[in-house]
């Protein structure tokens, strides 16, 4: 498809329409400069705004290059189909790929928490069993700190009679 040019195309509408780049800018909802912007060919309207423009245009040659000019904003953004087609060619499973590959880096992932949880597991355990340890060895210094104090005890009473 031959490209059309944007300044010529948006000119030839503004003038079969018989509307002043003011009176343009207005149905459009731009600025008076942003018409001539692209009357001078300094940048190009947007989707909506050509869509606004190809429905102020009665049918004929002129709706026709507006139309054009929407086809060349689309491809621009989407690229053509034989663009489109070849980049779906050039990666083939590109998507599949990518899930493999965050799934290997999720299973890599897992299996280091996996092992942190089993060393945090033991500590666990040895922390438990020196509690538990300790606790013992507090019981039989409560029991002999008893067993002292009853045997002061009973040699005082046997010394106090």
């Amino acid at each position: 498809m031959a490209t059309l040019e944007v300044p010529k195309v948006i000119r030839s509408v503004r003038e079969r329409l018989g509307l002043s780049q003011e009176g343009l800018s207005r149905r459009l909802n731009a600025t008076k400069g942003a018409i001539q912007h692209w009357e001078r060919g300094r940048n190009q309207p947007d989707l909506a705004r050509l869509f606004m423009l190809r429905n102020l245009c009665p049918p004929g040659a002129e709706r026709k290059q507006v139309d054009g000019l929407i086809r060349q904003a689309q491809e621009r953004v989407a690229g053509t189909p034989e663009e489109l087609r070849a980049a779906a060619g050039a990666f083939p499973d590109s998507g599949s790929q990518m899930l493999k590959r965050e799934n290997a880096r999720l299973r890599r992932q897992i299996e280091k928490m996996q092992s942190s949880i089993e060393r945090r597991t033991e500590q666990l355990r040895i922390l438990e069993d020196l509690a538990t340890e300790l606790q013992r060895e507090v019981a039989e210094l409560k029991a002999t700190k008893m067993a002292a104090k009853e045997a002061r005890a009973s040699a005082s009473g046997s010394a106090a009679q």
